[in-house]
C-alpha cells in the first residue's frame, strides 16, 4: 500500500537523522575550532530543515488517512489504523530529534562558557608579558588539553619532575620548535607560527630556570603535535614520547 511504502520510507529517513545528529554531538561536545563548529552547526540546520519536510508529509499523510480505501482490500481498518499509529510514532521520533538539536545548542553554549573559564585560569598562571605570547596558543586547546595543561603547569611548579627529565624535555621541544622554524610557513597557522618563534627566544634566554622555560612552553606541544603529521616532523616521535611522559604524571601512571 502506498501510505505503508512511503511511512517506512520516512522512518528510514529519520533514523539516518537520528544516526548522524548523535555523530554531530559527539563532535561538537570537544569541537572549539571556529570553522569545523560553524560546519556542525550547518549541518544541523540541514537536518532541521529535512525535518520540517518529514513533518509537512507527516501531516499530508494524517490528513488523507481518512480517505476512503478500495473496498476490495481486507482489512482496512485495521490497516488504516497501523498506519495511523506509524504515523504517530514517526511524529514522536520527530519531535525526539528536535528536543536533541535544541540540547545540542544548549550543550554548545554551557561548553563555550566553560572553555572560556578555562582558559582565563590557565592565562593567569603566567606572567603579564608571557600572556601575550601563549595566549592565542591556549585560545587554540580544546576541552580536554586545557584541565591536563593546568595539572602539567602544577607539578613543574612544584617541583614533581626530576631535573633530568625537564632537561630532556626541553631539548626536544625545542627541536621541535627549530624544525618548525625551518618549514615553510604555509604549512600552519599564523598564531602557531608567532609561537614558536616567540618560545624559541625564551628557550634560548640563559637567564630563565629550566622550570619557567617548560611551563612556558607545554600550551604549544599538543598544536604542534597536531600538525605532526601534516608538516613530517623528525623530531614528532620524541615530542610524542615527552608529552606522554607528561601526560602520565598528571594521570599518576
Amino acid at each position: 500500500m502506498l501510505y505503508e511504502l512511503r511511512i517506512q520510507q520516512l522512518e528510514d529517513h529519520i533514523h539516518q537523522d537520528q544516526d548522524l545528529l548523535k555523530e554531530y554531538e559527539d563532535e561538537l561536545r570537544y569541537e572549539t575550532e571556529p570553522r569545523r563548529v560553524m560546519r556542525y552547526r550547518r549541518e544541523i540546520k540541514r537536518q532541521e530543515e529535512s525535518l520540517m519536510h518529514y513533518e509537512q508529509e507527516y501531516r499530508e499523510l494524517q490528513n488523507n488517512i481518512n480517505i476512503k480505501l478500495p473496498v476490495e482490500k481486507e482489512n482496512t481498518e485495521d490497516r488504516m489504523q497501523q498506519i495511523g499509529t506509524n504515523i504517530q510514532q514517526m511524529s514522536m521520533k520527530i519531535r525526539q530529534i528536535d528536543t536533541k538539536i535544541d540540547q545540542i545548542y544548549e550543550g554548545q553554549e554551557d561548553i563555550k562558557i566553560e572553555l572560556t573559564d578555562l582558559r582565563k585560569s590557565l592565562l593567569a598562571r603566567f606572567d603579564t608579558n608571557e600572556q601575550v605570547i601563549v595566549s592565542t596558543l591556549i585560545d587554540q586547546l580544546n576541552q580536554i588539553q586545557l584541565p591536563i595543561m593546568q595539572d602539567m603547569i602544577d607539578i613543574i611548579e612544584a617541583d614533581r619532575i626530576p631535573e633530568s627529565e625537564l632537561h630532556e624535555t626541553l631539548k626536544t621541544v625545542h627541536q621541535a620548535l627549530s624544525e618548525m622554524k625551518s618549514k615553510e610557513a604555509e604549512c600552519y597557522n599564523s598564531q602557531l607560527r608567532d609561537g614558536v618563534e616567540s618560545l624559541s627566544e625564551i628557550i634560548d634566554d640563559p637567564k630563565l630556570d629550566v622550570n619557567h622555560k617548560l611551563k612556558v612552553s607545554l600550551p604549544i606541544i599538543p598544536l604542534i603535535l597536531s600538525y605532526e603529521t601534516e608538516i613530517q616532523l623528525t623530531s614528532g616521535v620524541n615530542l610524542k614520547a615527552a608529552w606522554k611522559g607528561l601526560t602520565d604524571r598528571v594521570r599518576g601512571n
